[in-house]
């Protein structure tokens, strides 16, 4: 039996990713590397796109159970007039966005780091992982320390470009992907959430809050912004790297909607 013809459909997010992915761009050394860069890459573009329906569908959870239970609610509230209240919603659904967005981000950043190394050499076994430069700690670092090291002059802007997007965002991310990774919550993050009153109305919707990280920022815009700074990461330094062929990536759709 003749072996059929694979005819691969792919997704938006999959062949947004192929823009700068396209795994005939690049050696043939290197094309199993790139095809695990495309896929990371879109699942992060998935991750993120579904993470506002998350929020929404918490919310409306939230929502929906506090209606459920709301005369026990009041009846303890105003039993309990000593006492300032707030309900939490623990969230799975947009905790679970977050958790897989991190995960993968710091996947890809890995396998960028490598695909880097072997285009530059074969024998090359570069990570994104985390080493001081200029005595200070950066996800990333090891990347960093490797072009520099590399004896090539024209390495040195993309070391600094990636050494600037460390020190801006990448660190603090993955800071936040090994919490998540090692316990169930973020330092400081701010859950969603509802004040409840002793006095009437003891439940008012239009104060519930949505989650937001640390530094206050929304949970649905930081995520946004990760995937911003990413794609304009990514943008910048395909263009620096040694044997992609430029004529068959478009890294300017990376940084359109």
């Amino acid at each position: 039996m003749d072996t059929p013809v694979r005819i691969i459909i792919v997704g938006p997010h999959r062949w947004k990713a192929q823009s700068v992915f396209n795994e005939n761009a690049y050696p043939s050394n290197v094309r199993s590397v790139v095809s695990a860069c495309a896929s990371r890459y879109a699942l992060l573009l998935l991750h993120t796109s579904t993470m506002r329906q998350a929020l929404q569908r918490d919310l409306s959870d939230f929502r929906s159970r506090i209606e459920d239970q709301r005369d026990d609610l009041e009846r303890a509230l105003r039993s309990r007039p000593d006492l300032t209240s707030v309900a939490i919603y623990d969230g799975l659904a947009h905790l679970s966005e977050l958790h897989s967005s991190l995960n993968i981000l710091k996947s890809f950043l890995d396998l960028y780091a490598k695909l880097v190394g072997k285009l530059i050499n074969p024998s090359n076994t570069w990570s994104f992982k985390k080493a001081n430069v200029g005595g200070q700690a950066a996800s990333g670092g090891r990347l960093v320390n490797a072009l520099r090291n590399s004896g090539q002059q024209s390495l040195a802007s993309l070391a600094d470009l990636t050494l600037q997007n460390s020190r801006n965002w990448i660190t603090e991310a993955v800071e936040y992907r090994d919490q998540l990774s090692h316990r169930s919550d973020l330092d400081h993050m701010w859950p969603m959430q509802l004040p409840l009153h002793y006095a009437a109305p003891h439940i008012n919707f239009s104060e519930l809050t949505r989650p937001a990280m640390p530094n206050g920022q929304d949970l649905g815009e930081y995520l946004d912004g990760l995937l911003s700074n990413l794609a304009a990461y990514v943008c910048e330094s395909i263009i620096m790297l040694p044997k992609v062929d430029s004529t068959l990536i478009s890294p300017e759709r990376l940084v359109t909607t």
